[in-house]
């Protein structure tokens, strides 16, 4: 019988890995929110996973030739896949409606989340961290500014996606270091068609035949250069999910995670470059004041 397949840490690799896949990621959702306009969540999850399917299959198949035996391990994927596919559509549904740059900072509060859901499951919290918890709350309160003419219900959604990427980054640590990065993104990207095919049905059958929007928009005729942007979103798709799985099966979660947070100056810059998107004043303090809170966390 084979020896199982034992995972060294390796933190210089790990960090090169998530600061070049939240480049692509950055980059990927600046491209969702460009085509938000012009097609529907649910038929880009229908779309990109056909492109990504055949690649993530070819890539598992050469590099690995056995399934998982253990059956908890399937169910931890599952699981994985469901935090996942429920943080991006959370995350998609938001970008029409706010800055890039803002939807960054409230998913970027996952090592405050992380930091609770450990102290929920008996980790003790130092001061330090409790500190670090009150920042980015404040941070968040700074950004949002609840209650202001500019408050959107909408930024409250990738703060519900932030919860859900660190209940997935720490299955990916604990529960799933040892399967392979591409049957991780193979099962996502299988998620993610299978939501797509649903959500494309539940459109007609619910939503009028004059209704709009990212949310509930029906199937739409696309032109060539619409097609050639989601090839690209899937392959950025592609790359980002294996190097996310990855980084985090070989480095530290509190490592990983620091530099995860450089999806925030990517994402600004996106913004800047792509859609004239310019930080105020009381958004750039709520950056850095999260920014701080998420040092503090994963540094403590």
């Amino acid at each position: 019988m084979k020896a199982p397949c034992v995972i060294e840490d390796n933190p210089r690799q790990g960090i090169l890995l998530i600061v070049g896949a939240v480049f692509l990621l950055a980059l990927a959702d600046a491209l969702v929110k460009g085509l938000s306009d012009t097609l529907s969540l649910w038929q880009l999850l229908v779309i990109a996973p056909l492109i990504s399917l055949p690649i993530l299959i070819l890539g598992w198949r050469r590099q690995y030739e056995r399934l998982p035996r253990r059956l908890d391990t399937w169910g931890w994927i599952g699981v994985r896949n469901v935090l996942l596919l429920a943080m991006w559509i959370a995350f998609y549904a938001a970008l029409p409606w706010i800055p890039l740059s803002i939807a960054a900072v409230g998913i970027y509060t996952t090592p405050l989340f992380i930091a609770v859901l450990a102290a929920l499951g008996g980790e003790p919290l130092t001061r330090r961290h409790w500190t670090a918890l009150w920042l980015g709350f404040a941070g968040v309160v700074i950004v949002l500014r609840p209650g202001d003419e500019l408050f959107s219900p909408a930024m409250l959604l990738p703060l519900l996606a932030a919860l859900c990427y660190a209940g997935a980054m720490v299955l990916t640590r604990t529960r799933c270091r040892e399967s392979s990065p591409w049957l991780l993104a193979l099962g996502l990207n299988l998620a993610f068609l299978l939501a797509g095919v649903v959500g494309n049905v539940v459109v007609v059958v619910v939503a009028p035949e004059t209704s709009s929007g990212f949310l509930t928009l029906g199937w739409q005729r696309l032109d060539a250069i619409v097609y050639l942007m989601i090839g690209l979103y899937a392959l950025l798709m592609v790359s980002v999910n294996l190097a996310v799985a990855r980084a985090y099966q070989i480095a530290p979660s509190s490592l990983v995670g620091t530099f995860d947070y450089t999806y925030l100056i990517f994402a600004m810059g996106w913004g800047f470059w792509l859609f004239g998107e310019v930080p105020d004043g009381p958004m750039l303090v709520g950056m850095a004041t999260i920014l701080i809170a998420g040092w503090l966390m994963a540094d403590g």
